[in-house]
C-alpha cells in the first residue's frame, strides 16, 4: 500500500511540474509583444487633478530580459474645482530591464518622449498646442494569464516641462494587457 501511494504521489508531481514547466513563458531575443493600459494621471500639482489615462504600445526583446517599447498615450487631468485641464499626448520611446520569475515578471524602465500639451477651458481649446520633450521612470509586473497573454500593473512618474505657467509633472497608474507574438 506503502509503494501505491509514494508512486502516486511521484506521478502526480511528474505531472504538475511537466504541466507547469510547459506552461513557462517563453520569450527570446527578437520576440515582440503589443498592448494597451488604462489608468489615471494625477498631477504632483496642487492645482493639477487627475483624468483618464490610455497607452498603447510596441515591445521588441532584444534578449529576455530587456526590450524597448515605443508607443502613443493620452492623459487629460483637470485642474482641481474647475473644469478646466491639460491634454496630454505622448509618443514614448522607453527601454525595459525584466526578471522572470515564472509566472510573474516585475520591470523597471526609464524612457523619452514627445509631450504634445494643450490647455483646456471647459472643454474648448485654449491658444495652440505645444510639444515638449518628457521623461519617465516606471515599474510595475506582468502576470501570465496564458502562454503569450499577460495582465500587466505599471506605476509611472512623468517630467514634463512646464506650459504657459502649468506644470504638468505627475504620475500614471495603469492596468492593461500585453499579447506576446
Amino acid at each position: 500500500m506503502r509503494l501505491a501511494s509514494v508512486s502516486a504521489w511521484v506521478i502526480a508531481t511528474s505531472l504538475a511540474v511537466s504541466a507547469t514547466a510547459h506552461a513557462q513563458p517563453r520569450v527570446s531575443a527578437g520576440s515582440a509583444a503589443a498592448g494597451g493600459d488604462i489608468g489615471v494621471y494625477s498631477g504632483i500639482q496642487d492645482y493639477l487633478g487627475t483624468g483618464l489615462m490610455l497607452e498603447g504600445f510596441y515591445e521588441y526583446y532584444f534578449d529576455p530580459r530587456t526590450s524597448m517599447r515605443f508607443g502613443l498615450g493620452w492623459a487629460e487631468p483637470e485642474f482641481e474645482n474647475d473644469k478646466d485641464a491639460v491634454k496630454i499626448v505622448r509618443i514614448p520611446f522607453d527601454i525595459l530591464y525584466n526578471w522572470n520569475r515564472g509566472e510573474v515578471r516585475p520591470f523597471v524602465g526609464a524612457g523619452i518622449g514627445a509631450y504634445i500639451l494643450t490647455l483646456k477651458d471647459n472643454g474648448r481649446t485654449v491658444g495652440d498646442s505645444e510639444s515638449r520633450l518628457g521623461a519617465t521612470l516606471f515599474g510595475g509586473a506582468e502576470f501570465f494569464a496564458t502562454r503569450s497573454t499577460t495582465v500587466k500593473g505599471e506605476l509611472r512618474y512623468h517630467i514634463i516641462n512646464d506650459i504657459r505657467g502649468v506644470e504638468p509633472d505627475g504620475f500614471s497608474l495603469t492596468i492593461g494587457l500585453k499579447r506576446y507574438f
